[in-house]
């Protein structure tokens, strides 16, 4: 078989389990009881194609044409099983709804006698000079929607047993009426994110086009972390969003060079984490062993 015959081969194949054309797969997620989940993470793991339902459940998940039909769509909610489907399975559903079953909590339950404890600062607690940011927005992003499920944060060292009691961040720029962002923390081996290690969905609002510091306050969720965690990582993932205009593109965090600290993004939920060195703009109010 010459190249030419082969090619024309390879093509055919491709054709056959690809497709030829971008399709959007529309559905909705759901608990046990028919109720909707909101910010459930949907994705295919290290092909850049992901999202996030919205506060009604409902979620638009767009399959670029270089995705095969037998890829897996992940999807992914605390305190819920994962559910993994085919495209070929979602596309031949009556319905493309997902229901999600309620797991039981795996994450090892941590109290401290906080009454010896004393209150410190983890992270960057300044926003410098003004001269380096980290935007959300990227050139290869044509609209709002892509932003969806996006994270970015930076790793935090953990030198004693700490309560975690609010998440302060710095906010640059802003070109939106209202933004919806989830924290996460993840848990860091060998300087790579493995396992989230909360058990809520933290969930908080930005209005207005607010700039300046933003603070949540983390008291309610009982976060607490042990010293030999050592070093985790905090993000925040994008879930909704509303543009000021038309042509609202940026919303941006103080950030600086640092040998210290590393920022961590990635632009879909399921894409692998990416890193540089330098920190953001963002520090743990937290009350930490003697």
């Amino acid at each position: 078989m010459n190249k030419t015959y082969l090619t024309c081969f390879l093509s055919l194949i491709l054709v056959a389990t690809g497709f030829s054309q971008e399709i959007i797969l529309k559905g909705k997620v759901t608990d046990a009881e028919n109720l909707a989940l909101a910010f459930v993470n949907i994705g295919i793991p290290k092909k850049h194609t992901g999202t996030v339902s919205n506060e009604n459940g409902e979620y638009k998940l767009k399959i670029p044409s270089n995705i095969l039909e037998n890829d897996t769509v992940v999807f992914s909610y605390i305190g819920y099983k994962t559910i993994k489907k085919s495209i070929v399975e979602l596309k031949n559903q009556e319905s493309l709804s997902i229901q999600m079953e309620t797991e039981e909590n795996q994450l090892e339950e941590v109290v401290f006698e906080t009454k010896k404890f004393k209150d410190k600062k983890l992270g960057r607690t300044n926003k410098g000079l003004g001269l380096m940011h980290f935007n959300f927005y990227t050139v290869y992003e044509k609209e709002i929607d892509d932003r969806l499920s996006k994270e970015l944060g930076m790793n935090f060292k953990l030198r004693k047993n700490c309560r975690l009691e609010k998440f302060n961040f710095a906010i640059s720029q802003n070109e939106f009426q209202l933004l919806k962002f989830r924290i996460n923390i993840y848990s860091l081996k060998n300087g790579q994110p493995r396992d989230l290690i909360i058990s809520d969905n933290i969930i908080f609002e930005i209005k207005d086009e607010k700039t300046g510091w933003k603070s949540i306050d983390l008291n309610p969720y009982n976060i607490y972390l042990k010293e030999e965690t050592g070093e985790f990582l905090l993000t925040i993932q994008w879930v909704e969003s509303n543009k000021s205009k038309a042509g609202s593109k940026f919303f941006s965090i103080p950030a600086s060079k640092s040998p210290f600290h590393k920022i961590y993004y990635r632009d879909k939920a399921m894409d692998k984490f990416e890193s540089q060195t330098g920190s953001l703009s963002m520090y743990l109010d937290a009350k930490c062993s003697n």
